[in-house]
């Protein structure tokens, strides 16, 4: 049998191993970190192949440089501060927050050279780094996540680490159906659940897919107690799913409409689960989540516990990611991927990706 890996015909919108195997996407934000993990100590990161040192000025401002010394390549990160500058730990080599050059020991000669410099913003506890051209930044690209920072929510935020294509990730949390599966012992979701009225498509905000249910005892059995007193008799509906915002940026949204005798919406219920996926290689990623809600706040031990419920159920998807990437590296028994009914947002967040992909490399147009 021919081996699979090498069907350069294959499109990457039918076939998982060519979609896996796409360059890394790089005119987009990302995550790069939670704000207070980056200090004045430099920090380095990988992420989408690219080593990245962090550090603080000591006004407090945080930067993002090449972590690469234009030398002879040693590590930055590896090095010390001079005041806001960073000095290379071989040479001494230094260079201002900018990236520039400002000295070399050795020499009074300072070439017109600098480090690349990689744009921030900060949304919530979130860092968000650009990592494409300096030059390109697109701050339209960059969704407002303000319900992160909001005093109106209460949220938990968690990172975690992917053992496999940040794509796969993504493409997990486009597809619905295997929470009844998958998440058998944590969300506990029944077969039901994947046979549910379905909204999927694209709009301004990117590819979204929603699954609605109208049953008020399952959406009101883990509201808190005066909650679902309160509810008891209305019309509800929970619009379950979310919208991929970017290339790792997946905004999830699960509010819960409760209606009045007009038939109006009288009172909604908001809970976003947002997912962050940063590559780190094309088969690593860097992942962070969190749940926001801005109702039954202020009981630290119904938070704890949604947090350990969540935290659980990742994990589940990072074991499924795990496990499909070590086949598809190891096994190169040709085959031909089936695609199924839940696959609609999937398949149309690959056709997405492939966009992306042909904006920024030419051979694939």
């Amino acid at each position: 049998m021919p081996d699979q890996a090498h069907h350069p015909d294959r499109s990457p919108i039918r076939d998982v191993q060519s979609y896996i195997g796409l360059p890394l996407i790089y005119n987009h934000w990302y995550v790069a970190g939670f704000d207070d993990e980056f200090g004045e100590m430099p920090k380095a990161k990988t992420l989408l192949e690219r080593s990245i040192v962090f550090y603080r000025t000591k006004a407090g401002e945080l930067t993002a440089l090449q972590n690469r010394c234009l030398h002879r390549s040693f590590p930055l990160a590896d090095g010390t501060l001079n005041g806001d500058n960073l000095v290379c730990g071989y040479h001494g080599m230094e260079y201002d927050p900018d990236g520039r050059i400002v000295r070399i020991p050795c020499q009074d000669r300072v070439p017109n050279r600098k480090l690349k410099k990689y744009p921030l913003r900060k949304q919530g506890p979130y860092i968000f780094i650009w990592m494409g051209d300096e030059d390109a930044v697109d701050e339209s690209k960059l969704p407002d996540f303000s319900f992160l920072g909001d005093p109106q929510y209460e949220c938990v935020h968690e990172e975690k680490f992917v053992e496999g294509s940040y794509l796969l990730m993504m493409e997990n949390l486009n597809d619905l159906t295997h929470f009844s599966f998958l998440h058998a012992n944590s969300f506990a979701f029944g077969e039901y659940f994947g046979r549910l009225e379905t909204e999927a498509g694209k709009d301004e905000e990117g590819v979204y897919c929603y699954r609605l249910d109208r049953d008020w005892k399952r959406q009101t059995e883990r509201l808190p107690p005066a909650l679902q007193e309160k509810l008891k008799g209305k019309e509800v509906l929970n619009r379950n799913g979310g919208v991929n915002a970017g290339p790792g940026l997946f905004k999830g949204f699960s509010p819960l409409y409760v209606y009045g005798a007009d038939g109006e919406v009288e009172m909604e219920l908001k809970t976003y689960v947002m997912h962050f996926v940063t590559p780190e290689t094309k088969t690593t990623a860097h992942y962070w989540w969190s749940l926001c809600r801005d109702y039954g706040l202020g009981n630290d031990e119904a938070k704890a516990a949604t947090k350990a419920l969540f935290s659980r159920a990742f994990d589940e998807d990072l074991w499924a990611i795990r496990n499909m990437q070590a086949l598809l590296e190891q096994d190169h028994a040709d085959y031909e991927e089936l695609i199924i009914a839940g696959d609609q947002a999937g398949m149309l967040f690959r056709r997405e990706v492939l966009e992306w992909v042909k904006a920024e490399y030419p051979e694939f147009r």
